[in-house]
């Protein structure tokens, strides 16, 4: 029915011009055709999302018309190449240097299984695209329509695509979809990064000569990577921490000091401050001896805080490692942290009996007892503050309309 419309209205523009002598067309009736094609569509010129109003992408009607169509559509859960075309797109800094629509972990060619499905983020993203053009009966999927109003976004204001960003992260945290995308193709449930990555474990990590390798020294970095990530919203990997770590000559023989974690955070606190308005503050460096872990449960489980801990020999490695501590959680009666390690080789693992695996394919995960970790606990450098605080604001000052060429 809407088609029948639409062509309606073109078909009385097209008798209008019919109808007008010679040379109409060239002293307006084109501007005419166009005025009649560009009703709005649907919804207003606002939506409001938690209170807070948001400007929309004015689509003309004869978009619609032109791409609107039933030529393709792929479906979340379906690979495709069209779905590794509009990844590479959207994540490419030419297109978009200041915003992170689509991420490394969705988007990396060398990730076969990653690259060409439609996953729950990019879903998701085509949703939030579809709310800011009045067209939010329609399901996410990757058709002529919507590859044509992605490719339109180059061209709006920057506000506009900040907005759209925004309120993309935002409904990230609110439908508890936050975090990398595993290379199965799923999301893992955090911003999570092993040291063991195939993407960056050889890349070299010394310290006086040693030949070490992130794969052997780079817990600290894949960790600080890990909290970075989740207060700022955007993906930052171990190649970022490690670089700031070597030209400031932080490492030490079992990777990083505990220090390296107060100076990278005073360094990058306001990483996303103008595009965001997120801010890492700077952490507390905790010892052993004065951590109270009911006290750290409730920090972590209900107050959003996040954790690094600093591990001794014993539960989770022989030497010394940092891990992240990222939820707390009551299973069966019994209280787990959620650690995420950053180094992948859970058969290493011992005291079996307080540990529980995580559901899901990511081996880093897993559950541990609080008497286990204080066990091995060395000192705790913890982020004091809500990991799901995203603020929530509009920057556009009117709506904007696509203009079709």
């Amino acid at each position: 029915m809407r088609r029948l419309l639409l062509s309606a209205a073109a078909l009385a523009a097209l008798v209008c011009l019919l109808i007008l002598p010679a040379g109409a067309a060239d002293t307006g009736v084109e501007p005419l055709l166009r005025q009649v094609s560009l009703t709005h569509v649907f919804g207003s010129e606002t939506f409001t999302l938690d209170e807070v109003e948001f400007k929309r992408i004015i689509v003309p009607a004869y978009v619609l018309e032109v791409y609107d169509t039933d030529d393709y559509a792929i479906h979340p859960g379906e690979r495709d190449e069209k779905v590794r075309e509009l990844k590479r797109y959207l994540y490419s800094n030419e297109n978009f240097p200041t915003n992170e629509f689509v991420t490394y972990s969705q988007a990396d060619i060398k990730r076969d299984m990653v690259a060409d499905y439609f996953d729950d983020h990019l879903a998701l993203l085509i949703e939030v695209l579809y709310q800011f053009c009045g067209l939010e009966d329609r399901e996410p999927c990757i058709d002529p329509l919507t590859v044509y109003l992605f490719h339109q976004l180059e061209d709006l204001d920057k506000d506009m695509r900040n907005d759209i960003e925004v309120v993309y992260k935002y409904r990230m945290i609110q439908e508890d979809t936050v975090g990398t995308i595993s290379r199965s193709g799923e999301p893992d449930g955090m911003y999570y990064y092993a040291q063991t990555d195939p993407d960056w474990a050889d890349d070299p990590f010394e310290f006086e000569g040693n030949g070490a390798t992130l794969r052997d020294r780079g817990c600290g970095t894949a960790c600080m990577s890990m909290v970075f990530s989740t207060y700022h919203m955007v993906e930052i990997n171990p190649h970022n921490a490690a670089t700031y770590a070597q030209n400031g000559n932080w490492q030490v023989s079992y990777g990083l000091p505990n220090e390296f974690f107060l100076g990278i955070a005073a360094a990058y606190y306001d990483l996303e401050g103008d595009r965001y308005g997120t801010y890492l503050y700077q952490p507390q460096i905790i010892q052993k001896a004065d951590v109270d872990m009911d006290t750290l449960a409730d920090q972590i489980g209900n107050q959003g805080y996040m954790a690094i801990i600093h591990v001794v020999a014993g539960a989770f490695t022989s030497q010394e490692h940092y891990m992240v501590l990222a939820d707390y959680e009551v299973i069966d009666g019994v209280g787990y942290f959620l650690v995420a390690d950053p180094y992948i080789m859970p058969e290493r693992y011992s005291s079996r009996d307080q540990l529980k695996d995580v559901p899901g394919d990511n081996e880093g995960l897993i559950y541990a007892t609080s008497s286990l970790l204080y066990r091995d606990m060395k000192s705790i450098i913890l982020f004091a503050q809500d990991r799901e605080a995203f603020p929530l604001g509009c920057k556009s000052a009117a709506p904007v309309r696509i203009d079709h060429d």
